[in-house]
């Protein structure tokens, strides 16, 4: 039980410093369901090329934070799916940025290649979806 403890704390620790540091975020809280309400727009600007940059570069973020805090693909969908909201992205899951901020951030975290392939396996619902994070992935390595 104390080991649990301990892991979980240094897990909310670790969530804090990253969030903390992470250019475009607000710290809110350490926990990692509220890592999303961290994130904001890096911007107004109406060009959508940057809105779709500054939403990419979010999903990046966030999906790097979730995983080093142990979190779970199923969260990490929901999660997108808020950040998206908030980008005004209605359709995240045909959404290129989304699947490559994910893989840029997989990068991030540290994840090796086996890991991506697995990875890919569960958000991926698709075989361009897979491609898109695999494109970011290799943009970050």
């Amino acid at each position: 039980m104390k080991d649990r403890a301990v892991r979980a704390w240094t897990h909310a620790a670790l969530l804090t410093l990253i969030v903390a540091f992470v250019p475009g975020c607000s710290l809110l809280s350490s926990s990692s369901d509220s890592v999303s309400s961290s994130f904001s727009s890096s911007g107004s600007s109406s060009n959508s090329s940057s809105r779709e940059a500054a939403y990419r570069e979010d999903v990046s973020d966030y999906t790097a934070a979730h995983l080093q805090s142990g979190g779970k693909p199923d969260e990490l969908r929901r999660a997108i799916g808020e950040l998206a909201a908030k980008h005004g992205i209605t359709d995240w899951e045909r959404n290129e940025s989304t699947f490559r901020g994910v893989g840029e951030g997989l990068a991030k975290a540290g994840y090796r290649q086996v890991q991506v392939d697995a990875f890919k396996k569960n958000l991926a619902s698709n075989p361009q979806q897979a491609q898109w994070i695999q494109d970011g992935y290799d943009a970050r390595r």
